[in-house]
């Protein structure tokens, strides 16, 4: 069974012309919850599904959770999470079908950047400036007229979250005091942000400063896998379900990014090292399969219980996977 049919046939419900995905399997304590974060990412990996094998059917679908979102938000599209209205953003921008609640999501982000700190907030009424609110709006907004915003939240992350001892992007920083964990999703979202200034540069020199920090941290993430064989870290069930799939999703793109220019030895060797830590943990998370299930680490077989059993742990998968399909593609 493909990653893509386990998450549809276990967690996404039809109910006339929308539809939603539950947070677990049935039985499962909470297992009806409605995530909207999650759902951003359903949406993403969905359009990413139809980009690499068009099906009506799935269009079709991809239109009815489009249309669950808007009812479980009741029209709004919008949360008090500001990292979770980035997430929503960067899935319509892919959906490309001129959402008119698209410009109402990049305007939320665009006002909440607090000008005191230069950064966006974790929520409304946070103290919490983190990573996976301000890499993933930089992204967002790079696509658009606010590019200027973009490139001030992406130089704050690099300033105030990077690790000088590896390279790593911490999680955030909190009445000044630097969290300093290190998750998967904050590497993937600092990549993709670098990698969006560089497509969007007005010059060869941005393009190429951007670009250098995109290929420094995926040589970063290399590194902080090369004891494991290339696999990314796990962070169990939940939301830690998503990261090391956003991670994955990044890293395809540096792969595709990276292998443009044909001339530059660098580079090309920047694609290669994202593409293996790509297919390396696609080829774990599939070999590990079980009854339909993917393990939420890649170091074990998938298990009939736990985390196993959450919608995050079962996209994740589907996301990494499409990610070596995206990557595989350019490099074949």
């Amino acid at each position: 069974m493909s990653a893509e049919a386990a998450v549809v046939r276990r967690f996404v419900h039809r109910h006339g012309p929308v539809a939603w995905a539950h947070a677990a399997a049935p039985g499962v304590v909470g297992a009806r919850t409605w995530h909207y974060w999650w759902h951003a990412h359903l949406v993403h990996a969905f359009v990413d599904a139809q980009e690499h094998r068009p099906d009506a059917r799935r269009a079709r679908l991809l239109r009815e959770l489009h249309r669950g979102v808007t009812l479980r938000t009741l029209g709004r599209w919008t949360t008090p999470f500001y990292d979770d209205v980035a997430w929503m953003t960067l899935a319509l921008q892919r959906y490309d079908v001129g959402d008119r609640h698209l410009e109402r999501l990049v305007r939320r982000l665009d006002e909440a950047i607090d000008p005191a700190v230069g950064a966006l907030p974790w929520a409304v009424g946070s103290s919490l400036y983190n990573a996976p609110a301000n890499s993933p709006a930089a992204i967002a907004l790079a696509w658009t007229a606010r590019r200027g915003a973009a490139v001030d939240l992406d130089a704050w992350v690099a300033a105030t979250l990077d690790d000088p001892r590896t390279g790593l992007v911490r999680d955030g920083i909190e009445h000044d005091v630097v969290r300093s964990e290190l998750w998967t999703y904050n590497q993937g979202v600092a990549i993709g942000s670098a990698l969006a200034l560089a497509e969007t540069a007005p010059d060869a020199d941005s393009r190429d400063a951007h670009l250098d920090r995109a290929a420094g941290l995926v040589v970063a993430v290399e590194h902080w896998c090369a004891a494991d064989g290339g696999l990314l870290p796990s962070a169990g069930g939940g939301d830690g379900g998503l990261f090391a799939g956003i991670l994955a999703r990044y890293l395809a793109e540096a792969t595709i990014r990276f292998a443009d220019d044909r001339t530059n030895e660098e580079h090309l060797a920047v694609s290669r090292r994202a593409h293996r830590l790509v297919r390396v943990n696609a080829d774990a998370l599939w070999e590990r399969r079980r009854g339909g299930l993917f393990p939420a680490d890649p170091r074990r077989f998938a298990h009939p219980e736990g985390d196993d059993l959450d919608l995050s742990v079962q996209l994740g998968a589907w996301i990494t996977l499409e990610a070596d399909v995206a990557a595989s593609a350019i490099t074949s």
